[in-house]
């Protein structure tokens, strides 16, 4: 048997092998093939494919590339670009009507239904939920890797999951192999979210199931079914004592009155969530610390919660500390 590695002939062959095997490296994933998205200021771009776990709990952006390519003048151009358009409210909209239609042309509205834990009338608003409440993860084939690939990796703000996928021909004849054994050689989380794993559509399902109700720049509104209206922000702990620290900027403060949001969701890192009512909040930050822009203008007030199993919501010693017992939910 002659066995001798190769060069692809293009990344069109290396397109072609991935969409026919993605099943085996993200299992259980639904392949939608890619179409062009676009940043909020025009950029367009077609990136080669997403994939969907709905059992999972997660979906991918899927790039193909070749390394000779080179990482900073193509690669890593192309991925920012696509990490860009995927903050545009525009582009998640687009995601979710082409996954929606492609359910549905599929004939499997029912079995995604029941993986979303919903009913067949009510996947639109779930699928909706899923693409708004879940960071997308970039997901990049290649052939090989190297530092530049894995430095451009670590600097985006999106989980990224790099596999290699190797040309042979044996016996005259091409045949592909993953020398990591389908399992990703490069794996990377942004810092900001190393220990606050669950999505906003786990906090969701957590409180009872809900639905988007708006969506402004990065600013979401969800409906809940028990009717409270929620926004949801998340912090890792800190060191020595592992609290939590959030900013409340002033613009979000205007959302949440704009917006008639009734609750705001603190994530607790990977342990749970505080469902702080509006008027809790806004009786804390009359007392709480401030940043403050050049003019003298408060730019966003602090909140600092102590970890469960009894919270607590406060600032210093000095000031007002409030009990968020009653209102914390642990993480199964």
């Amino acid at each position: 048997m002659t066995i001798q590695e190769s060069n692809y002939e293009n990344e069109n062959e290396l397109q072609c092998w991935v969409e026919a095997n993605v099943h085996s490296f993200l299992q259980n994933s639904m392949f939608l093939r890619g179409f062009q998205i676009k940043t909020s200021s025009g950029k367009a771009g077609v990136p080669d494919g997403f994939a969907f776990d709905f059992v999972g709990r997660a979906w991918y952006l899927i790039e193909n590339e070749l390394l000779q390519h080179q990482v900073w003048p193509h690669i890593a151009e192309q991925i920012t670009r696509f990490v860009v358009a995927l903050k545009n409210p525009e582009t998640i909209r687009q995601i979710r009507d082409r996954l929606f239609n492609d359910i549905v042309q599929r004939n499997c509205t029912q079995r995604v239904a029941s993986e979303l834990s919903t009913s067949g009338e009510r996947l639109h608003q779930q699928v909706e939920l899923f693409i708004e409440g879940i960071d997308p993860t970039i997901v990049i084939f290649i052939d090989r890797s190297n530092k530049d690939l894995e430095d451009m990796a670590r600097a985006l703000n999106l989980p990224t999951k790099i596999f290699r996928v190797q040309k042979f021909i044996v016996n005259d004849q091409a045949e592909y192999y993953s020398p990591d054994q389908r399992a990703p050689v490069i794996t990377t989380q942004p810092d900001s979210d190393q220990n606050v794993r669950e999505s906003d559509f786990d906090v969701v399902e957590l409180l009872g199931g809900g639905e988007l109700e708006a969506s402004v720049r990065r600013f979401k509104v969800y409906r809940l079914k028990s009717g409270a209206s929620i926004h949801i922000k998340k912090s890792r702990s800190y060191p020595p004592d592992r609290h939590y620290w959030y900013g409340v900027n002033v613009s979000a403060l205007e959302n949440l009155d704009q917006y008639h949001v009734s609750h705001v969701v603190f994530v607790l890192g990977d342990e749970g969530v505080v469902n702080v009512p509006i008027a809790t909040l806004r009786d804390f930050i009359q007392n709480t610390g401030v940043s403050r822009n050049e003019d003298g203008s408060v730019r966003h007030y602090h909140v600092q919660i102590s970890s469960p199993p009894e919270p607590e919501m406060y600032w210093s010693q000095e000031r007002p500390l409030f009990p968020l017992k009653e209102h914390y939910i642990p993480f199964d």
